[in-house]
């Protein structure tokens, strides 16, 4: 399956140090949206993402967050410092109604309030630098092989578990935005619908956890969120 929004592929560019910070991220932004065909012009679109947005925004505390589309076919869903969103009209064409635009948006709010880019980047620096130490003293060995695969698994369990921790923050800032909380349940099947078939290599399986171990969690949270039915 391609990757899938922010709920399946999360692409981050991750802040460098602090005096190139603002300019990386510029330039980031700039490249992302020429590689991507440009931005795409709708006003009916452009004023339902801002209200999501600022629906959204103010159920996480008042943090204001910059929706925007990407004139590509492909789904997609990119974060950018700054608190910039940017989804695909490929992505946009996936979802059924305006609680599941908002699942994918609160879905990449979540990582860009927890920091989790910020935190990969770290560690991807910590394992390329130690490994890069061993490397350089044990080019031909096994040893340092196993210990690059190491740093790499470090990263990439990092990775399923922020997911996992944007699947739960964004059904709760879905249910205090008064969206509907199942919403990312719909969405996590329709990402499960066209995935790859069984036993198939799928781009992002390192770093993201099976959709049908998202859809389980993710209808365990749901279910605490849903009313009670009178007897």
């Amino acid at each position: 399956m391609m990757v899938l929004s922010g709920l399946a592929g999360c692409q981050a560019v991750n802040p460098g140090p602090a005096p190139r910070e603002q300019s990386e991220a510029d330039a980031f932004r700039r490249r992302l949206v020429q590689e991507s065909g440009g931005l795409y012009s709708n006003p009916e679109v452009s004023r339902e993402l801002a209200e999501i947005g600022k629906r959204l925004s103010e159920a996480a505390g008042g943090r204001p967050m910059t929706i925007l589309v990407l004139n590509s076919p492909i789904p997609d869903a990119y974060i950018a410092p700054g608190g910039y969103i940017y989804l695909t009209r490929g992505l946009l064409a996936l979802t059924d109604d305006e609680s599941e635009i908002a699942a994918v948006v609160a879905h990449e709010m979540a990582h860009i309030l927890s920091g989790h880019a910020e935190a990969r980047a770290r560690l991807g620096r910590q394992a390329a630098i130690s490994s890069a130490d061993i490397a350089a003293a044990l080019p031909d060995s096994d040893r340092v092989r196993a210990l690059l695969a190491d740093a790499s698994a470090q990263v990439a369990d990092l990775s399923r578990q922020q997911e996992l921790e944007a699947d739960a923050m964004a059904i709760q800032l879905l249910a205090e935005a008064e969206y509907d909380p199942a919403a990312l349940v719909r969405f996590l099947k329709t990402m499960q619908s066209m995935d790859a078939p069984p036993g198939a290599r799928r781009s992002y399986n390192t770093s993201h956890p099976l959709p049908s171990d998202r859809i389980e969690r993710a209808e365990a949270l749901t279910a605490s969120y849903q009313p009670e039915v009178a007897e």
